[in-house]
């Protein structure tokens, strides 16, 4: 659901604000963030690198002394040095596999203790205490912003150099293999990490609808993580979370626009096109007079071929002379 940002509002009915500090507030903890942010993603870089270049150095060990062995093999078959050149390859076999049992039970504590250690740098520079409105889900925003830039990061540690952009695709392809399964953990940790501090958050102030609307955002974001990494049932019971949260908002504030807002973008997220649909209509109903509403909406029409209802606001927006009347009639015909 992108940033997310608390907005004052008024006659509510319930609680909808932080009751100390707003999110945004602590200055000075939003100048600091940027450089903790780049020190965790530069040591979480130094150790996925680590296990890959281990990899790759026992891969060539094992490929030149078994290069040398074969080719030396006419001389060694008549030698009593075959016996000891053999067991150079099974040793040199034992002692990786050993090792690389040894690294795999260590990578997930190694992996923890980065986001435990940006949890400490947060907490540090943050001035509103533990346990008081607001900390919570600062730590929860701050969390999900970096979870946010290991979008894609696998395919970025290596650049191809200028003389071989022809194969900057296949080193992408590579640097994905070798290091997405550690940015999935990573991505899960920390966005794991944001729920738990949502969830701290709700019961210091269980009926501010930022905070679910921000939880909501947060299981979105975490279930596009299972989804990209093809772990449907997962996908689906944390995309089922974020409806709930949804919901939480829809019964508490139904005829609040900013909450249909929030709807209809975690409805896209979720890719539900019909639920966010429903939602823009409402959002409609309350704002009638809103073109960009209205516009996007026939967009939405348009998208899931609902041609004839598409036409109709299109027709009311060239009647009002609404200036991207033109750009939504360009996707009449461009089916989702």
């Amino acid at each position: 659901m992108g940033q997310r940002k608390i907005y004052n509002r008024t006659k509510k009915p319930m609680s909808t604000q932080l009751e100390k500090n707003e999110l945004f507030d602590d200055a000075f903890f939003q100048h600091n963030l940027p450089q903790y942010y780049r020190a965790i993603l530069k040591d979480f870089r130094k150790v996925a690198r680590s296990y890959v270049n281990f990899n790759i150095l026992f891969l060539l060990l094992f490929a030149s002394e078994l290069f040398l062995f074969f080719f030396f093999l006419p001389f060694l078959a008549k030698s009593p040095l075959f016996a000891f050149a053999l067991g150079g390859l099974f040793l040199t076999c034992f002692c990786y596999f050993v090792l690389l049992f040894y690294n795999q039970a260590k990578k997930p504590e190694q992996l923890i203790h980065l986001r435990d250690q940006f949890l400490d740098s947060c907490r540090q520079i943050l001035s509103v205490p533990a346990g008081e409105a607001g900390h919570h889900l600062s730590i929860a925003d701050a969390l999900s912003k970096l979870a946010a830039y290991l979008q894609d990061f696998e395919l970025n540690f290596y650049q191809a150099p200028k003389i071989a952009k022809g194969f900057s695709r296949l080193i992408s392809r590579f640097s994905s293999y070798s290091y997405g399964e550690d940015v999935f953990k990573m991505k899960l940790l920390l966005l794991q990490a944001a729920v738990d501090e949502h969830l701290k958050q709700i019961r210091i102030t269980p009926t501010d609808l930022e905070v679910h609307a921000s939880l909501a955002g947060t299981y979105v974001a975490l279930s596009k993580v299972y989804k990209g990494a093809g772990m449907e049932d997962k996908h689906r019971s944390i995309a089922r979370l974020a409806i709930e949260e949804f919901s939480i908002l829809s019964n508490y504030a139904p005829n609040d626009p900013w909450v249909h807002e929030q709807l209809a973008i975690g409805y896209h997220d979720l890719g539900m096109p019909e639920e966010e649909m429903r939602e823009v209509e409402t959002l409609l109903k309350l704002r009638a007079q809103d073109k960009e509403i209205l516009y996007r909406l026939g967009s939405l029409y348009f998208r899931q071929g609902m041609n004839a209802k598409g036409l109709q606001i299109y027709e009311e927006l060239k009647r009002g002379n609404f200036k991207k009347a033109e750009d939504l009639i360009a996707s009449y015909g461009n089916f989702s």
